[in-house]
């Protein structure tokens, strides 16, 4: 393969628009935070999508669509979730979305049994796109806060014995 055959990066973000981009991003969310739709992986991400997430119990990122439906598997298993995005920013061909999540602690999760307790925590994703697909996602989310309402760490200014 040539050179002169990849598409520069301009090509790609004229493919799609910033505001098309924005769109696929909410159709993301829906379908697999408010509708548990893991198939949407398929649909959506590119084969070699790589997410960049915080907290995650294995280090370096996430790599291809079935590790990330792995970890989607766990979340679902761990939480219910609703999934309220707040606003959406988007340039060429970057996404950026904050959320409210609200979820309920139902299952074990990286070892904690499951607490029965709620919680509302924030979080910021970024994503890449390319020709209609995520190709890359960046996930920073309140887990600290999260640890905190769902009673696995001591309250702040209260301490450990």
């Amino acid at each position: 393969m040539s050179l002169s055959n990849i598409p520069t990066r301009q090509e790609s973000q004229d493919a799609m628009s910033p505001e098309h981009n924005k769109q696929l991003v909410l159709h993301w969310k829906e379908e697999l935070w408010n509708k548990r739709n893991v198939n949407i992986v398929e649909e959506l991400c590119a084969p070699d999508y790589v997410l960049h997430m915080s907290g995650l119990p294995t280090p370096g990122p996430v790599r291809g669509r079935q590790a990330l439906k792995h970890l989607i598997a766990a979340y679902f298993a761990a939480f219910d979730v609703d999934d309220t995005p707040e606003f959406l920013i988007a340039e060429g061909d970057l996404v950026v979305i904050h959320d409210t999540y609200r979820l309920k602690h139902k299952g074990e999760f990286q070892g904690v049994p499951p607490t029965g307790k709620e919680a509302t925590v924030t979080g910021t994703d970024i994503y890449r796109m390319v020709d209609g697909k995520i190709v890359e996602q960046w996930v920073e989310v309140d887990m600290l806060g999260m640890m905190h309402q769902l009673g696995l760490l001591p309250t702040p200014g209260h301490g450990g014995s």
